[in-house]
C-alpha cells in the first residue's frame, strides 16, 4: 500500500511543470555562483564550477541542468539540517532564501554543458545496473529507478533529479548514505527503502550504469513538456 501512495505522489509531483525562471534571477544566480558578496570558500563555483560540471575528485556532483526546484530544496534541506554535509551546510546557511532560489535557477538553466568522456566500467556490472534501473527486482520488492527518474535516469522535473551522466562515486555515496540512514530527505523515505534492499555491489552497478548514460538533446530530456502540446492536425481524408 505504501508503494501505491508513493507512486501516486511521484506521478503528481512529476506532472506539474514549473514555470521558467526570471532571466534576472538567473543572472543574479550566476553572480552568486561566482562568489559575489560571499566568503571565498562559499562560492558555488569553487567546487561545482561556473558551468556546473562538478569536481568528482572533490566529491562535488554535476549540477548543470538539474531541476531548479530540486536544487533549491536541497539547499533548504542543508539549511534545516535534514540533509547533512560538512561542506554544503555552511555554504547554504550563508545564503538568503532569495540567493538560494537564484543560484538554483542559474544552475538549472545550463542546458548545453558538455559531459566528460564516458568512463570505463565492468560491462557485467553496467548491465546489472541497467536492469535494476529499468525493471528493478520484484522478488525483493525493489522498484525500478525509472519510476521516478525516467528511462535511463534522465530525470523528471521539477522534483526528481537526473542521474544520467552523474559521477559514479557521488551516486554511490548517496545511495550508501540512504542505506545507512545518513540521508533522509526524500519523499516518503522511498530512497531509503530501496537502498536498504540493495547489495553494495548493486549500488555500485547502478552508479556505474548511470555514469555511462548520456541524456538525449535538451528538447527531449524531460517527458513532461513545459507547455501543453497541441493535438496533431486531423489526417486528410483518403480518396475512395
Amino acid at each position: 500500500m505504501r508503494w501505491v501512495v508513493a507512486t501516486a505522489l511521484m506521478l503528481c509531483l512529476g506532472a506539474w511543470a514549473a514555470p521558467a525562471a526570471d532571466p534576472r534571477v538567473v543572472a543574479l544566480g550566476r553572480q552568486i555562483a561566482e562568489g559575489a558578496g560571499l566568503e571565498p570558500d562559499h562560492a558555488c563555483a569553487r567546487c561545482h564550477g561556473v558551468l556546473g560540471t562538478g569536481k568528482p575528485e572533490e566529491g562535488a556532483p554535476r549540477l548543470a541542468n538539474q531541476p531548479r526546484l530540486y536544487l533549491e530544496k536541497q539547499l533548504r534541506d542543508f539549511v534545516a539540517g535534514t540533509r547533512q554535509s560538512d561542506k554544503m551546510t555552511p555554504v547554504a546557511r550563508a545564503l538568503s532564501a532569495e540567493q538560494r532560489e537564484a543560484v538554483a535557477a542559474y544552475y538549472g538553466s545550463l542546458w548545453e554543458v558538455s559531459y566528460p568522456e564516458v568512463p570505463y566500467a565492468d560491462p557485467v556490472l553496467v548491465q546489472r545496473g541497467g536492469v535494476l534501473s529499468a525493471v528493478g527486482d520484484s522478488a525483493r520488492e525493489i522498484r525500478a529507478c525509472a519510476i521516478c527518474h525516467a528511462d535511463a535516469g534522465v530525470g523528471i522535473a521539477p522534483s526528481f533529479p537526473y542521474l544520467a551522466g552523474q559521477y559514479a562515486d557521488y551516486t554511490e555515496r548517496q545511495l550508501l548514505g540512504w542505506k545507512a540512514g545518513a540521508r533522509r530527505n526524500d519523499p516518503l523515505d522511498v530512497m531509503a527503502e530501496i537502498s536498504e534492499r540493495l547489495e553494495d555491489e548493486e549500488i555500485r552497478a547502478l552508479a556505474l550504469y548511470f555514469a555511462r548514460v548520456r541524456p538525449p538533446p535538451a528538447v527531449l530530456s524531460s517527458p513532461i513538456p513545459a507547455e501543453p502540446v497541441p493535438p496533431p492536425p486531423d489526417a486528410p481524408s483518403l480518396p475512395e
